[in-house]
This record gives structure tokens, C-alpha cells and sequence, in this order.
């Protein structure tokens, strides 16, 4: 039998608590054109992000660069991720990526490990 987080109807089935908050970001489609395009958060976790873009052509499948700007860090934040879902959003296209942890990016999941801790509790 699953855990309690797969079998019972409306639990939330994330592994991180969330932070709702709206944060700059830009990002680019690895691979792609060098393209980046700026967009706001909805949430953020150390799972992974959900952002909004007036204007993108991403995929579900495809590999971000995301970079994003948190007010009082000294620099912004930078992640690889894979996106998991598109959608239409009324200002733009929805995202939700899944961060690809890889060790280049700890030190910016020990920052957003921080971040987190100050805001979110589980």
C-alpha cells in the first residue's frame, strides 16, 4: 500500500512546502536560441517553480535556464529545470519546472534552502 500522501483525495503530493511569492525571473530554453524572457513567480520550492511569461515558447520536456532575482540577495539565483506543464494564464503562460539539482547549483540551493526556511513552515 502507498504513503498517506498517495492514496487520500486532495492532499497536497509535493515533497517541499511552497512559497507563494512573486519574484522576477528570466530564463532561456537551454539549446535554443540565446533567447531569455522575463517572467514573475507564483511559487517556488526546493522541488522546483511555477512561473508566469507574457511570452514563450517552452514545452513541456524542455530544459530551462532560470534565473531568479530575490529582493535583499546579493545575486540572483540560478537553476536548470525541466518543464513538467504549459498552460494559459491570464497574464501570459503558466510554467512549472522541476529544478535539476546538479553541483554547480548547490551553493543556490543552500540559498533558496534559506529563503524557504524563513518563510515557509512546514
Amino acid at each position: 500500500m502507498g504513503s498517506s500522501k498517495e492514496t487520500e483525495p486532495g492532499l497536497d503530493r509535493r515533497d517541499y512546502p511552497r512559497l507563494n511569492a512573486s519574484f522576477k525571473v528570466r530564463f532561456g530554453i537551454c539549446g535554443g536560441q540565446g533567447r531569455e524572457v522575463p517572467g514573475f513567480t507564483n511559487d517556488v520550492s526546493l522541488g522546483g517553480i511555477s512561473f508566469v511569461s507574457p511570452d514563450t515558447a517552452a514545452q513541456v520536456g524542455d530544459h530551462l535556464a532560470v534565473e531568479i532575482a530575490v529582493p535583499g540577495f546579493d545575486e540572483p539565483l540560478y537553476f536548470l529545470g525541466e518543464v513538467l506543464r504549459v498552460r494559459e494564464d491570464p497574464a501570459g503562460t503558466e510554467i512549472a519546472c522541476r529544478f535539476d539539482w546538479l553541483g554547480k547549483s548547490d551553493r543556490y540551493k543552500d540559498k533558496l534552502q534559506k529563503l524557504l526556511g524563513a518563510h515557509v513552515h512546514a
